[in-house]
């Protein structure tokens, strides 16, 4: 039985990098669509200070045309409270270098990101990772 199998059948924690939430302002939802590719028992979102950080910083800048998702990402995380926020008490110089750090203590996580560098240094730490394939319009495994 493959470890992913095996996953599948309890409680799944994952970890959502920016570039998984800015697919919320495509129309993406990422728990019914996370739901369809896991099948647990029960999913929690969650993301770090990091990420957030990193979405303040996208959607206050105006010459950066990831501007109106980013407020959009920020709203899925606040206003619907569909995500718990991990702080952090170290500082990071990337939301990227702050998942890699968090993953080495909690390999529990399955990371969703669909940053091509970051998947390759998740996949080598041995860390599950999930990406958007926009042909296949779902996730799948990194």
């Amino acid at each position: 039985m493959s470890a992913w199998v095996r996953y599948s059948m309890k409680f799944c924690k994952v970890l959502l990098d920016t570039s998984a939430f800015l697919l919320v302002a495509e129309g993406i939802d990422l728990l019914d669509e996370l739901n369809r590719v896991l099948e647990c028992e029960g999913i929690e979102l969650y993301t770090l200070q990091e990420v957030v950080k990193e979405l303040r910083n996208i959607a206050g800048s105006r010459a950066s045309r990831k501007s109106p998702a980013a407020t959009i990402a920020l709203d899925y995380i606040f206003r619907k409270n569909k995500v718990k926020v991990i702080p952090s008490d170290v500082e990071f110089h990337t939301a990227d270098e702050a998942i890699i750090d968090f993953t080495k203590a909690n390999n529990d996580f399955i990371v969703v990101t669909l940053d091509r560098r970051l998947k390759k240094t998740l996949k080598s730490m041995n860390v599950k990772v999930l990406t958007w394939w926009y042909s296949r319009r779902r996730f799948s495994r990194a």
